[in-house]
């Protein structure tokens, strides 16, 4: 018995029905691998934040580092040079093109592409060395430029960052990260969230993701107590 071929018809429903199936799956399968790549992010900033307790616990008496925040400084080392000796893992190097060679855990998996004609859009774990950006170092920097004098300003701003701190918009009790993406390259579904993941000194050196945004009024509010006697801010 000869077999009946398809119509033209059926071959268009058949692909109508492949093709609808593509656009359900595909999605799907974006949204995995970012999970993926944020959970492996994660694991990165943990192991950082193992190795930046070991440093504070044997090396500098609880103190934070005095280290750049994200870019290389010519009066300060990287956060990377400073912790990178407590890790299992090799720190960043930089290459004769002027970009660093990182691996992990100081590159985060979405890191990418970078934002910056200027350095040929590399990403920016190849511009400073790590894909996370280091906030208290940006906070000293920050100091600096407002010529606070702070004589150590590890000393101050460890202390205010272990003390219990309110947003002084909504009141509520929050921790500013030591560590954080230094861009928003987690995709999630709330636009209004933050899209990056950050490690606090909390709970044992603490990983979470989504982190708020400091608002305009705490950067304020720690600039001003960062301007205070520094000596009263760590007796």
């Amino acid at each position: 018995m000869q077999r009946r071929a398809f119509t033209l018809i059926e071959l268009l429903v058949v692909i109508a029905i492949i093709a609808l199936l593509l656009g359900i799956a595909l999605p799907a399968m974006g949204r995995a691998k970012e999970t993926a790549r944020r959970v492996k992010c994660m694991a990165n900033l943990s192991s950082i934040g193992k190795g930046l307790q070991m440093y504070m616990d044997t090396k500098s008496k609880g103190m934070l580092p005095f280290a750049s925040g994200l870019i290389e400084s010519t009066d300060r080392p990287t956060f990377p040079q400073v912790v990178g000796e407590f890790l299992d893992a090799p720190r960043p190097v930089k290459q004769k093109d002027g970009f660093y060679d990182a691996a992990d855990p100081w590159r985060c998996p979405s890191d990418i592409i970078g934002t910056d004609p200027a350095t040929n859009l590399e990403p920016t774990y190849r511009i400073g060395g790590s894909s996370y950006e280091y906030w208290p170092g940006s906070i000293m920097l920050l100091a600096d430029f407002i010529n606070l004098q702070l004589t150590r300003p590890e000393f101050s701003l460890t202390k205010l960052y272990q003390r219990p701190r309110n947003d002084p918009v909504t009141g509520l009790a929050k921790n500013w990260p030591v560590l954080a993406c230094a861009d928003q390259w987690h995709k999630i579904r709330a636009a209004s969230m933050d899209r990056r993941n950050a490690l606090y000194l909390d709970n044992g050196m603490r990983v979470d993701w989504s982190i708020e945004k400091p608002s305009g009024p705490e950067i304020q509010q720690l600039i001003l107590e960062l301007a205070k006697e520094p000596n009263n801010l760590f007796k």
